[in-house]
């Protein structure tokens, strides 16, 4: 496989999609980006004349369709999708919030993400071994308080990528989720002028995690996806990785690669008492399950393939 790769990134007109696009713009690979705000999108293009940059609002099918008519123009393939394109949504208690912007932001966040990948897919070649990087956080991973929209979002990119993981696996195309941290952009300033009083404790971690950011902490987001798209992690789908919490720069990492895909490890799973053996009240709750009449349980149609996976 070819070192120089055909990346589409979205959402890079700022923050991490920006950062993204500017890091492997130097690495020498070939760009195609796209943002709603064009003015800040040029930015871009004019550091790396090379890059080819769009107006593309990821909620609109005709606009995104549109976008990768322009990008086959101008590339045989595409070899990575990374999807930044995100908004935070509103902020504050469910019943305070606004229905119509709690829609808008998992239009935004986790059907742009829907949309984008439909129409990339067939832009890539299966030879090539393409990634999917779709972008999510800490809002898939733990309730996310006065942010609901965002959290939810981001908990259904999670999924979605574990689906499309093996929808696309005949395609050769491996999917996977990247969760960057904390990085300080332009999106949080929405938390800050919410104010404490809507924010909760949002606001404050915020406000914490700002005054600690220091400009070489891209850094680490960064390379975790330079790794994620490299040939060493062509084996890896199915998965979220956290740039600052897992050991994916381990060497340990990609010699366990295809234990980690073939286990539930870094994907999302409901725990149950199977995992909890040992614990006292996770063992009642056990018997109990073995005690129940037969016919309450359905067996999933993928529970054998996973089963053997384990």
């Amino acid at each position: 496989m070819s070192t120089t790769k055909s990346i589409v990134i979205t959402g890079a007109s700022s923050g991490i999609g920006a950062a993204l696009a500017h890091a492997f713009a130097g690495d020498g690979h070939r760009l195609f980006v796209c943002a709603r705000r064009t003015d800040r999108l040029a930015k871009v293009t004019e550091v790396h004349p090379a890059t080819f940059a769009a107006g593309c609002d990821v909620t609109s099918e005709t606009e995104v369709e549109r976008f990768f008519a322009q990008v086959r123009e101008r590339t045989p393939s595409v070899d990575v999708l990374i999807h930044c394109a995100a908004v935070m949504g509103p902020i504050g208690l469910v019943t305070d919030v606004a229905s119509e912007e709690w829609l808008e932001a998992l239009k935004t966040d986790l059907f742009g993400a829907f949309l984008v990948t439909k129409h990339v897919v067939p832009l890539m070649r299966t030879e090539n071994r393409p990634r999917i990087l779709l972008l999510s956080g800490g809002g898939a991973f733990d309730p996310m308080p006065n942010l609901s929209a965002y959290g939810v979002a981001k908990a259904g990119i999670v999924r979605l990528a574990e689906t499309l993981a093996v929808e696309l696996a005949p395609r050769n195309i491996a999917v996977n989720v990247f969760a960057p941290g904390f990085v300080k952009t332009d999106i949080f300033s929405t938390v800050i002028d919410a104010g404490r009083e809507r924010g909760g404790l949002l606001y404050d971690t915020v406000i914490e995690l700002i005054n600690q950011w220091q400009d070489s902490d891209i850094e680490l987001p960064i390379n975790c996806a330079r790794f994620l798209i490299s040939d060493a992690a062509a084996a890896l789908t199915g998965k979220t990785i956290s740039a600052r919490y897992d050991p994916w720069d381990a060497p340990e990492f990609v010699e366990c690669l295809q234990e980690i895909v073939d286990s539930k490890l870094y994907a999302t799973q409901r725990t149950n008492t199977e995992h909890l053996k040992g614990q006292a009240f996770a063992d009642r709750l056990a018997d109990a399950a073995r005690k129940r009449k037969p016919g309450h349980a359905v067996t999933h149609p993928l529970a054998a393939r996973q089963n053997k996976a384990e």
